[in-house]
C-alpha cells in the first residue's frame, strides 16, 4: 500500500520460504496420517500457484507484477486469490497507472477492515494481443461508507462495472484495444 515501505529482498525471501515450509509441513502431516489424497491435492494447489506466478510475470508491467505477487504478504488480513490468463504483454506505459489504482483501492478499505470478519480479495487478470482486463473483487466487512472516487488518469484505460458497498467492491480495469 502506498503508505508502507516496499519489501526488501530479504523480507520477500523470508515470506516465500515461510510459506513454502508451511506447505511442505501440510503435505508431510497428510502423508503421516495416511491421507494421500489430501497430500496430492496440496501438491496440485502448489503447482497451480506456481503456474499463476509465472503466468503473471508475462504481463510486462513490473510495478503491477510486484504489487500482485506481494499483496498477500503486505495485506495479510485479506485471503487473496489470483487467476490469470496472459497470452500477451501489456504496454509498459500503463504500468504506473494500473499499479497506483490497485494500490489506492486496497489502501482505501484496508485500514477499516473488520478484524473479526473474513476478508477476501480476488484478482482475475486477462491479457491477449487485443484485450487487457484486471477484475478486482473484494468481499468482507469494512467501515468505509463513502464510495471510492479515484479516477484512472489515462486515455487508454477505463474502469467498468464499478459496484461498491461496505461488504463488496467490484470493478474491472480495461484497456482499449489501441492501448495494449
Amino acid at each position: 500500500m502506498t503508505n508502507e515501505q516496499t519489501l526488501t529482498i530479504n523480507e520477500v525471501l523470508r515470506f516465500a520460504n515461510h510459506d513454502f515450509l508451511n506447505q511442505l509441513q501440510l503435505i508431510k502431516i497428510n502423508l503421516d496420517l495416511g491421507r494421500t489424497k489430501a497430500a496430492k491435492e496440496s501438491v496440485d494447489q502448489i503447482a497451480e500457484q506456481c503456474k499463476t506466478f509465472f503466468n503473471i510475470n508475462k504481463l510486462g508491467l513490473p510495478k503491477t507484477i510486484e504489487w500482485i505477487h506481494t499483496l498477500g504478504w503486505r495485506c495479510p488480513n485479506f485471503n487473496v486469490t489470483i487467476q490469470s490468463m496472459i497470452e500477451h504483454e501489456v504496454d509498459e506505459r500503463l504500468d504506473e497507472v494500473i499499479y497506483n489504482y490497485l494500490d489506492q483501492s486496497v489502501s482505501y478499505i484496508y485500514p477499516s477492515l473488520d478484524p473479526f470478519a473474513e476478508q477476501q480479495l480476488s484478482l482475475q487478470i486477462y491479457a491477449t494481443e487485443k484485450q487487457f482486463e484486471i477484475s478486482f473483487y473484494a468481499k468482507g466487512n469494512w467501515n468505509e461508507k463513502e464510495v471510492f472516487n479515484q479516477t484512472i488518469e489515462h486515455p487508454l484505460l477505463a474502469i467498468e462495472d464499478d459496484q461498491y458497498s461496505e461488504q463488496e467492491w467490484h470493478y474491472v480495469i480495461v484497456s482499449k484495444k489501441e492501448g495494449i
